[in-house]
């Protein structure tokens, strides 16, 4: 009887171990984690992938020794002339500007910027006409707030004016001041094939302007022009020589 109730005793032991094991949480397969860690590994190593493809093919962009830019939008979109500043005299002017600009590699990330300008002003219901011809000369660091094509660039002006009245007869002065700009440029084509020589950039800029006293051809008389900040825009298209 004794060996009965023993045998009982046992059996209904290692039936309640069998039950709280069966009941006990699933743990995750040890094959598992690794499958996950796996999975986050190769997306790290593919993003990491993408990022060094764009910084390799930004970095292989090369820049040409010599590129010359036109500037289609000032031949077409009317706007103020910057001797003018801010304070324009009779109103805005709507005679576009004749630019051209041409870029000197001198080192890595920076260049020589020379601007020629040529501006004609007829206002004949005013009683005058301005011929305005000009150089900007400027420097360009790329590779501002860590983008290799976004620059920086710093420069001084400087034109001669001849304004013509049909009452006080002509006036010759000067225009000299300051500029800066920020921008970004951009290699088409990824810098292949013929398309790959053409550039493109936009920029916008602030500087101040002054006019020095103007000779008169007729005795007393006499024009003046107001010194002022200058509000720059420029979109240009360059091909890389």
């Amino acid at each position: 009887m004794k060996k009965a109730v023993l045998l009982l005793l046992v059996l209904s032991v290692l039936s309640m171990a069998k039950s709280a094991k069966s009941t006990k949480p699933s743990e995750p397969t040890p094959e598992a984690k690794p499958e996950t860690e796996n999975t986050v590994a190769a997306e790290t190593e593919s993003r990491s992938e993408a990022q060094a493809a764009s910084k390799d093919e930004d970095a292989s962009l090369v820049d040409s020794t010599y590129t010359l830019y036109i500037h289609p939008f000032n031949f077409l979109v009317p706007y103020s002339h910057f001797w003018a500043g801010i304070n324009v005299p009779h109103g805005l002017t709507d005679y576009p500007s004749f630019n051209l600009t041409f870029e000197w590699k001198l080192f890595e990330k920076s260049s020589l910027m020379t601007m020629p300008h040529f501006v004609r002003v007829d206002r004949s219901s005013d009683d005058y006409k301005i011929y305005d011809i000009g150089l900007q000369e400027s420097f360009r660091w790329y590779g501002v707030t860590g983008k290799r094509w976004r620059y920086f660039q710093a420069g001084l002006l400087l034109s001669h004016l001849h304004i013509k009245t049909e009452d006080d007869g002509g006036f010759d002065g000067w225009l000299y001041g300051f500029m800066f700009n920020g921008g970004v440029k951009k290699i088409l084509n990824g810098g292949e094939g013929f398309f790959g020589r053409f550039a493109v950039s936009v920029d916008v800029g602030l500087g101040y302007a002054w006019t020095s006293d103007f000779d008169a051809d007729r005795d007393r008389a006499y024009f003046k022009m107001d010194k002022g900040f200058v509000i720059d825009v420029n979109a240009a298209i360059g091909f890389q020589i």
